[in-house]
């Protein structure tokens, strides 16, 4: 290694020469020719540029010689290939900013020139160098456009592989149900080919979102299922042996958040004693430090816990794991939380400090919530706390309530300190007094405005039902039973078949309009009827589908919301039995802590977006949901089927 650092500024001064032989050459020709020996002269700066034992610097060094060569002839065969050496370089050194910026020439090359194979390249090193800098949004933006291309050049491995950073990336922001759905689909493109590891990769990804949502149950279902790829020796080669104990780690965890606190230490302990983890400095620190945290769930009063938190920490400093320090500081934070608060603020601090530095935005906000706690005065932490919590809002839309209790908090706080200050001025205490009132007021005002705007619509709803019911039992009653009888007296003359044809048809058609209109049970037995509704639908060439209708609590929901419900998915029904050709019907119910959500979805032959596709049935379904405070939406492609999400609150 000395040797080379000697040498070093040798091949710097034949760069030097090699440059300016080149520049003297540029100016003497218009055109510039590309000799064999002008090609070696330049390949030996390649050459040096992948000489392991020489510095990284001195290796970057070359291959910018070299690139400065391809663009004086213009190559650009060489030009590829010294912008893959050179990102690939930097980013070993970290230098992700440099690295971003000649990977971006790499990627207007391949624009420039239709080539897919390197501007698939040029992605995925973004993608690498963004993740590596902690631009998360922008690594998420160009696996996306990966993915995009992926579909195009119809490569379903390299797919599902983009769904699988993709989905990673949707972890780390804190959007665990975005995650699930991503790493789902990936499964699509995954399942049935080779590519074991994506495919284990993206189970673990829905095992891990579940387990942070401590849906414990489907995380230890997932889990099992990527532990279940690894086989046999081919298998477990094909996954990698690294990542199977990455696995068994997150069935540790599963298990203490079942308060299975034993097995989960049992298999922690194993995998600490493993030959491959203790090789591997990062994998090792972070059984570690999970060993020690489940050991303090299971008995916080257990010292040793503290002992091998503190391990693992020493061993994140030594090796510069920052993002293994944050969790190793919040571990410690929690464990002090009762016992010391000056030291669990001090490890609250550090994990904070570390994950700015990381700009971790989760990490920052979970780390700030235990500073609220144990500091008196964060009135800077608060502001931090709301940029934060804006930004991340920005980043991650869809997962706004994951730090609602945590904001709520830093509201509580923002508003003491308001009271706190109130106290040293009369005028001031009794002007917020006043606001207060003022705000009590106009808050009771609207909520009694609301009751009686919610009882309006009550009552609107049961008078459409009402409404339906009534002329359901006229159609059935009086229309359709004239029908029949004008029937049975046309069948007695021989010569009426084709009056007959057409009455039995308007009675079909009677009878249809009858029963989509007519009254069902809203109370004890509404699941039972609303299935049986959706499977009247079914048929020998249609497969309906029904999953989780029984894991809704439908006492709680109230009867303005199951009729509302029950018409929307009859319209859908009908609207499939009358247009789709659909060959399978899925009905997906769901609750989670505020909403209920139906997930409707046909194979059928869909609808172009470009025509007039906005139908009365799908304009009633939303006009229906809207009275209930819900929402609707739609989407199909023609040949693609048709897809809805029904939403409301529980």
């Amino acid at each position: 290694m000395k040797l080379w650092r000697v040498i070093s500024p040798f091949f710097i001064m034949m760069g030097l020469v090699f440059y300016a032989s080149i520049h003297t050459f540029g100016q003497a020709k218009t055109s510039p020719s590309f000799s064999k020996q002008e090609r070696d002269s330049i390949f030996a700066y390649y050459n040096f540029s992948n000489v392991d034992s020489l510095p990284l610097a001195d290796r970057i060094t070359n291959v910018s010689f070299f690139l400065k060569g391809a663009y004086f002839y213009q190559q650009d065969s060489l030009i590829y290939k010294g912008l893959l050496q050179k990102t690939w370089l930097l980013g070993k050194v970290k230098q992700y900013d440099s690295a971003i910026k000649y990977t971006y020439k790499l990627y207007d090359l391949a624009i420039k020139n239709r080539d897919t194979i390197n501007i698939e390249k040029a992605l995925i090193k973004l993608g690498i160098y963004y993740k590596g800098n902690n631009q998360l949004t922008e690594a998420f933006k160009v696996y996306n456009e990966h993915f995009k291309l992926s579909r195009i050049t119809k490569d379903s491995i390299r797919s599902g592989r983009s769904l699988l950073k993709m989905a990673n990336i949707q972890t780390s922001l804190g959007d665990y149900s975005g995650s699930k759905t991503t790493a789902v689909d990936g499964v699509g493109y995954i399942e049935g080919t080779s590519d074991l590891r994506s495919l284990s990769g993206l189970y673990h990804i829905i095992s891990v979102a579940n387990l942070d949502q401590k849906n414990y149950k489907e995380a230890f279902k997932y889990n099992t299922r990527a532990l279940g790829l690894a086989k046999d020796s081919l298998s477990i080669k094909a996954i990698g042996l690294n990542n199977i104990l990455m696995f068994q780690n997150t069935k540790a965890l599963i298990l203490a958040g079942q308060g299975k606190y034993k097995p989960a230490i049992t298999l922690l302990k194993a995998l600490v004693s493993d030959s491959i983890v203790q090789k591997d400095n990062v994998e090792y620190a972070r059984v570690l430090a999970n060993l020690g945290y489940v050991k303090w769930q299971e008995e916080p009063k257990n010292k040793s816990s503290k002992e091998i938190l503190i391990k693992a920490s020493l061993i994140r400093k030594e090796i510069g794991d920052t993002e293994g320090l944050i969790i190793n500081n919040i571990y410690l934070t929690k464990y002090y939380l009762e016992k010391n608060s000056i030291k669990a603020l001090q490890y609250a601090e550090a994990a904070y400090e570390n994950a700015k530095k990381r700009r971790n935005l989760v990490s920052i906000l979970e780390a700030l919530g235990f500073i609220f706690d144990l500091k008196e005065n964060t009135r800077k932490e608060a502001k931090v706390f709301n940029q934060t919590y804006q930004k991340l809002q920005e980043v991650n839309q869809s997962n706004r309530e994951i730090y609602a209790v945590t904001k709520y908090e830093n509201e509580k706080l923002t508003n003491e300190n308001l009271v706190l200050k109130a106290e040293t001025a009369k005028k001031e205490r009794q002007r917020i007094i006043n606001l207060f009132v003022t705000i009590i007021i106009v808050l009771i005002g609207g909520f009694v405005m609301y009751l009686l705007r919610q009882r309006y619509k009550r009552e609107k709803i049961r008078e459409v039902y009402n409404a339906e019911t009534r002329i359901s039992k006229k159609l059935h009653d009086e229309l359709a039973n004239d029908v029949y009888h004008v029937m049975n007296q046309v069948q007695n003359n021989k010569n009426s078949g084709e009056v007959l044809d057409k009455l039995e048809d308007i009675y079909n058609r009677t009878r249809d309009i009858s029963r989509e209109n007519s009254g069902f049970d809203t109370e004890g037995f509404y699941a039972q009827e609303l299935g049986s509704m959706l499977s009247s639908y079914g048929s020998n060439d249609t497969k309906i589908i029904i999953k989780d209708i029984d894991m809704i609590n439908w006492p709680s929901v109230t009867p303005e919301k199951k009729i509302i419900l029950h018409r929307i998915l009859q319209e859908l029904m009908i609207n499939m039995k009358k247009h789709s050709n659909a060959a399978l019907v899925a009905v997906t119910f769901k609750k989670t802590s505020k909403y209920i959500k139906i997930n409707y979805a046909d194979n059928g032959v869909g609808f172009s977006k470009k025509n007039n596709f906005y139908s009365n049935g799908l304009r009633n379904a939303e006009n229906r949901i809207k009275t209930i405070g819900g929402i609707f939406i739609f989407d199909s492609e023609k040949g693609k089927g048709f897809k809805a999400e029904i939403k409301f609150p529980s």
